[in-house]
């Protein structure tokens, strides 16, 4: 017989926090999230929520990257699609942050008119700045917008017989403060950057500085973009995904398996650290082996979780999973052995229905939490929205292990032989990331601050939790009462 494991494998949804003293300098509004997502060289790339939007077609593409990081976190994008439009979403979130952007399309005087209507109406660009070569760093000759030609009458124009030569800029500025104050001086929406002798430098736009200032503990790289994370499976020709996508300024690598417990992201994992400057997140595993098995590949950061994904099936036609609470117990009781070394951060990846479960797994141990189905409800999730036969608005929402996704690579499944480990159906429409998020990280830091915490950290470390039986779970669910549904007037 093999061994039996005696002790029943526990969900977040069994334990509560129970409070402790708080003193008056702990308020809800002073607790911090910040936390670290992974080793990043000597340090470690870190965030001010500790939330990944899941590598699911469902979930992350480059609008939901780009919200998740705005508000804090890190967007994943999945490995069920080319390199190509994974790459292509990259560059669409490293150009959006607010900052000194360098690569944005430029002109020269002698492109036709009809070549910018072109360009503005692929890309929705308005404002272009116009350099003697037509390449971003050439010499600057003005500026040109939609606003300076008739789309009519002057196709056959040249940019030269339409740009504004006028130009006010910014001469070697570095400072997003200093860049502010001129653009609200000139009274313009664009500033180019330009060095001593005229060469364009880079451009700021007003409206990337007043996204700024709305999303102040946005997680950017050093540039001051937004920062970006990728899906790769262990199949050897996503080796060759991994050096586009390290080209194109990914942040962070994240191995997408089902089982991290393997050879192949062993070796995947050691050939992208001894190949690439990149931090890599392994997993997904469950167990203390599983955990120190990553760590010992050269892992920056492991992911934990199987088969409690809302719409997954694994366990039922596999018999393989865990509960996530059992699961962090022994992957952070193994992570405490090895304290001594470098720290390791642990991602806990499915079971997260709401801010409670948030608050459960980051006192267990987690450093951050992967979210898939909690995500896809939101406006800037992939799916579409409808409206189902009961007339409620609903979107979209599939599993990598479904048919509609058939992610075979991530489940080590043959494409011709795939079976289904996970369902697609739809889930409620709750509005905007932007509305609701802070909302939901307002709920968790007002539960750290009644255990007496303040950061994760002390969480960690002080944070009393009681396993509950099914009655008084029952007790802490709303009984003996009918709810009154407050109608919401959701706007297509």
């Amino acid at each position: 017989m093999g061994q039996i494991v005696r002790e029943q494998g526990r969900s977040l949804k069994e334990f509560r926090l129970l409070p402790r003293y708080t003193p008056e300098s702990l308020k809800s509004d002073t607790v911090s999230l910040e936390t670290r997502l992974c080793r990043r060289g000597n340090d470690y790339l870190r965030m001010h929520t500790p939330i990944l939007s899941a590598a699911m077609q469902a979930v992350t593409d480059s609008d939901m990257a780009i919200a998740i990081a705005q508000l804090g976190g890190i967007g994943i994008l999945p490995v069920s699609q080319s390199p190509e439009k994974q790459c292509t979403s990259i560059d669409a979130v490293k150009r959006f942050k607010a900052g000194f952007q360098t690569n944005i399309v430029t002109l020269a005087p002698d492109n036709p008119i009809g070549d910018v209507i072109d360009i503005m109406a692929e890309n929705g660009y308005s404002t272009f700045p116009v350099t003697e070569s037509g390449e971003f760093h050439g010499k600057l000759a003005g500026i040109i917008t939609d606003k300076d030609f008739d789309e009519r009458y002057d196709r056959s124009h040249t940019v030269a017989e339409r740009m504004k030569t006028d130009v006010q800029v910014g001469i070697e500025v570095n400072s997003l403060k200093e860049a502010n104050t001129l653009m609200i001086q000139y009274g313009r929406g664009f500033l180019p950057i330009v060095s001593k002798d005229g060469m364009l430098l880079s451009v700021v736009f007003k409206k990337d500085l007043d996204k700024h200032i709305q999303h102040p503990h946005a997680t950017i790289d050093d540039e001051k973009r937004l920062c970006i994370g990728a899906a790769v499976s262990t199949h050897p020709e996503d080796r060759d995904r991994v050096a586009a996508l390290v080209a194109h300024h990914v942040d962070v690598i994240v191995v997408d398996a089902s089982d991290g417990h393997t050879q192949f992201q062993q070796e995947l994992i050691r050939w992208i650290k001894s190949t690439h400057d990149v931090p890599v997140i392994g997993g997904n595993v469950v167990t203390a082996d599983g955990f120190r098995f990553l760590v010992e590949a050269g892992a920056d950061g492991v992911k934990v979780g199987m088969g409690i994904g809302s719409g997954c099936i694994t366990q039922v036609v596999k018999a393989t999973g865990r509960g996530q609470a059992s699961t962090l117990l022994d992957v952070c009781d193994a992570r405490d052995e090895i304290a001594g070394n470098t720290y390791i951060p642990i991602i806990a990846d499915g079971g997260i229905k709401g801010a409670g479960d948030m608050t459960i797994a980051l006192a267990l141990g987690a450093d951050a939490i992967m979210a898939g189905n909690l995500l896809a409800r939101y406006t800037e999730s992939p799916g579409s929205v409808i409206r189902n036969a009961d007339g409620e608005i609903v979107k979209e929402y599939w599993m990598e292990g479904s048919m509609k996704a058939r992610n075979h690579r991530r489940y080590a499944q043959l494409e011709n032989t795939f079976f289904e480990e996970g369902v697609n159906g739809h889930v409620p429409h709750e509005g905007s990331i932007y509305d609701k998020l802070p909302a939901m990280m307002q709920m968790v830091k007002a539960s750290f601050a009644t255990a007496g915490c303040g950061t994760i950290d002390e969480m960690h470390d002080n944070a009393i939790l009681e396993i509950q039986s099914f009655a008084s779970l029952q007790d802490g669910d709303v009984h003996g009462m009918t709810q009154v549904q407050m109608a919401q007037e959701i706007v297509l």
